[in-house]
């Protein structure tokens, strides 16, 4: 095993129980972590990450496998060096929660919701490796035409089932490189968030506030529908986020929009009862992110939904006033 690869494998999950309470997600994290760390080439980021999302998917099972008290170092040597607890995804005298390494309170809910062989369904399904869904950008590109371009660059993909300018790939390395991507004729978006901007019916001439707008997915799929005539405005409480949505918006060639940061001083006065569509994609759990973003399991708590269910609710009204 390549000594190197390791250390930082060990590094960065110490590093990442520094940060994770401050919800940054691992895939932040590691972008992060290989801008601090020049050496690791692309092959040992590409060891190191696929590791660590590895060890996150089934850390409730490897723990269980793992001498007590479970540490980080002693996880990591489970997993590296155990075949115990793979063979246990099988082993069904053991809780289902365990089995399926989810925590106990998340697939109590799901348990309670779905039932108890559907949650072991679901929870087997959110540990799979996570495939990356594409939107094509309409107004330079048709979907057959992109999905016959990614063919002829060797880049496997199929249509989405539900979103109509939606693509599915298994990885994303190849396209990252590619001009269409950077020029902005195809973007990385889950074909959920397409489906619920999907619903935005903008025409020419409306006037709409993507209130939680991050770096503006969701107006890059309704904004070319509105011909760059009417005003599209993005707030978020995130100046970085509305940076990067400047940005993408200039590609895809939007130019009718204006960036509200946070605490807008005339925000509510200048939109009141001005907007044809409001929307809100209100912060969450993340639970909806597993496969892409599996330590995001191992931060939920029921205390922390009944959070989110409040702070959305008042991030719903005041959207309204």
């Amino acid at each position: 095993m390549n000594a190197f690869r390791v250390r930082h494998l060990e590094n960065a999950l110490l590093h990442f129980d520094k940060v994770r309470q401050h919800n940054t997600p691992v895939d932040m994290f590691l972008h992060r972590y290989f801008q601090a760390h020049r050496a690791i080439n692309a092959d040992d980021r590409a060891w190191i990450s696929d590791h660590m999302y590895e060890l996150f998917r089934w850390q409730g099972l490897i723990d269980h496998c793992t001498p007590k008290p479970v540490s980080t170092r002693g996880r990591l040597h489970t997993y590296l060096t155990s075949d115990r607890w793979r063979s246990n995804t099988q082993n069904r005298s053991l809780e289902p929660h365990i089995r399926t390494s989810m925590p106990k309170e998340l697939f109590g809910r799901l348990a309670d919701s779905l039932g108890t062989d559907k949650a072991v369904q679901v929870s087997s399904v959110l540990n799979e490796r996570p495939v990356t869904f594409l939107r094509v950008n309409v107004n330079q590109s048709s979907r057959s035409d992109m999905a016959k371009f990614l063919l002829s660059k060797e880049i496997p993909v199929e249509k989405t089932a539900t979103s109509p300018v939606g693509l599915v790939i298994n990885d994303k390395k190849l396209l990252l490189d590619l001009p269409e991507y950077r020029s902005g004729a195809v973007e990385i978006q889950d074909e959920s968030s397409q489906i619920m901007a999907q619903q935005v019916k903008a025409d020419p001439g409306s006037v709409v506030l993507d209130y939680c707008a991050g770096s503006g997915g969701k107006s890059l799929v309704f904004g070319p529908n509105m011909q760059n005539t009417g005003h599209l405005y993005l707030h978020d409480v995130r100046d970085s986020m509305l940076r990067d949505a400047r940005k993408r918006l200039r590609r895809a060639g939007i130019r009718n929009y204006t960036l509200l940061y946070p605490r807008h001083p005339t925000l509510h006065k200048m939109l009141l009862g001005k907007c044809d569509w409001v929307l809100c994609d209100v912060p969450c759990t993340r639970t909806g992110v597993l496969r892409r973003n599996p330590d995001a399991k191992w931060m939920y708590s029921d205390e922390k939904l009944f959070h989110f269910v409040a702070l959305q609710r008042e991030i719903v009204r005041n959207s309204l006033r």
